[in-house]
C-alpha cells in the first residue's frame, strides 16, 4: 500500500508539474507573440513642392508597435533617421513635412534636384525592425527659391 501512495504521490508530483510547465509555455509564447510587430502599410507617399517634402503613409493594421522612425537617404549616401513618431493605431494617416531637405544634405554638401528615398523604419515592442517600402521623391527648387536659402544659409 505505501509503495502504491509513493507512486501515487509522484505521479500527482508530475502532473503538477506538467500544469506549471504548460502554463509557463504558454504564457512565454503569448507574450512573445503579442511583442512582435504585425504591420501592413495601405499606402506610402512623398511629394514636392519645391519647398518641403511631405511624406504620408496609412498601415491597415499596426499590431505591436512601439515606435516610427522615418529614414531618409540621396544618392549614394545611407538612409538616416530624420523623425521619430508614436503609433496612433491603425487607419491613421501619418503626415510628416521635411523641410530639411531643401538645401543641404549631410556634411553641407548642396543637395537641389536630387531624387530623395524614404522609408519608415518600424520598431516593435520586443526590439525587432522592419521596414516599409521606399518611396522615391525628385525635389527641385526654383532659382528664387535656392538663393534665397542660401543667404539664410549665410547667416545660420
Amino acid at each position: 500500500m505505501s509503495l502504491f501512495l509513493f507512486a501515487f504521490h509522484e505521479f500527482k508530483d508530475y502532473v503538477c508539474g506538467m500544469r506549471i510547465l504548460r502554463y509557463i509555455l504558454f504564457t512565454l509564447i503569448t507574450t512573445l507573440t503579442i511583442a512582435a510587430a504585425e504591420i501592413s502599410f495601405d499606402h506610402m507617399t512623398a511629394k514636392s513642392d519645391g519647398r518641403v517634402i511631405t511624406i504620408e503613409w496609412r498601415p491597415s493594421i499596426e499590431k505591436g508597435v512601439r515606435l516610427y522612425e522615418l529614414e531618409r537617404s540621396s544618392g549614394s549616401e545611407g538612409f538616416r533617421s530624420i523623425a521619430e513618431l508614436e503609433p496612433k493605431g491603425a487607419q491613421f494617416t501619418y503626415r510628416f513635412i521635411d523641410e530639411n531637405a531643401l538645401m543641404k544634405g549631410g556634411n553641407n554638401e548642396k543637395i537641389l534636384g536630387k531624387v530623395y528615398s524614404y522609408r519608415v523604419k518600424v520598431i516593435a515592442y520586443d526590439n525587432s525592425i522592419s521596414h516599409s517600402n521606399i518611396v522615391n521623391v525628385s525635389h527641385s527648387v526654383s532659382g528664387i527659391r535656392r538663393t534665397w536659402g542660401m543667404i539664410k544659409e549665410m547667416f545660420r
